[in-house]
């Protein structure tokens, strides 16, 4: 029997922020293949340009595609959520004021996920709900948001996937708080997006290294070629979520 991975579409009610917000579930083809097995979970940001041509702001990731040509062994469940449209900037924006945007809201939006959405995929699910196997990704202002949470919440999101972050709207995010634990990050960007990228990329990689980060905990990978867009992120999708599955032979049980 062939199987393939199924999205499934509804919306979710953000309570700290009283909006409603469309939620993208994509179940792999290994979620129907071994029904008894559970799966690591990854929230996305920017759900609407995660799949579908149609929702995408330009051309979409292509992430059920790239999925179903993964082994059964390396896929996981995607969970993307969708922007906010306008309340984009302040929803990926950590809590401070910028001169771009309202007040921002992420820290709110973060606990959305956290007390809200990632119980009620846990219940409906199968999934493995300790923090190495719920992951947080994101790209631009919602890089920015991924690393924010991964850096101040690791205790609930183990991994991050962190693309072309615009660390520039929010330059505080690189001092990072003392925490008993830390993630696993992957930090991806091209030096053709923008004129700072590089710069970005390697005072990250210093950054984590100077508070504690081994090299087994962060991957930053600055590639010589790809736009801020959509097809910069689905093409180095597959290599960021081999990595953060990846897990150490010392560290198999």
């Amino acid at each position: 029997m062939e199987y393939s991975s199924k999205l499934y579409v509804q919306d979710i009610f953000i309570s700290p922020l009283k909006r409603w917000r469309t939620v993208r579930i994509m179940l792999p083809a290994a979620y129907f293949r071994y029904p008894d097995k559970k799966f690591p979970v990854m929230y996305m940001l920017d759900g609407q340009n995660l799949f579908d041509a149609s929702t995408a702001f330009a051309a979409p990731w292509g992430l059920k595609e790239r999925m179903d040509r993964l082994p059964l062994a390396d896929q996981c469940i995607l969970v993307g959520i969708d922007n906010g449209g306008g309340f984009r900037g302040s929803e990926y924006l950590p809590n401070h004021r910028h001169k771009m945007f309202r007040h921002g809201e992420g820290d709110q939006f973060l606990l959305f996920i956290k007390d809200e959405l990632i119980p009620k995929v846990n219940q409906h699910l199968r999934t493995h709900s300790d923090r190495h196997n719920t992951m947080i990704c994101g790209s631009s202002m919602g890089g920015l948001l991924s690393f924010y949470a991964a850096t101040r919440m690791p205790e609930v999101f183990g991994k991050a996937g962190v693309m072309s972050p615009a660390f520039w709207l929010y330059p505080q995010v690189l001092k990072l708080p003392d925490k008993p634990v830390r993630s696993k990050i992957y930090v991806m960007g091209s030096v053709t997006e923008s004129r700072g990228m590089r710069h970005t990329l390697e005072k990250t990689y210093h950054v984590l290294k100077n508070n504690g980060y081994t090299d087994e905990m962060i991957k930053v990978e600055i590639k010589e070629r790809g736009k801020h867009n959509e097809i910069l992120w689905g093409r180095e999708f597959t290599p960021m979520l081999k990595w953060l599955m990846h897990i150490p032979d010392h560290e198999r049980k």
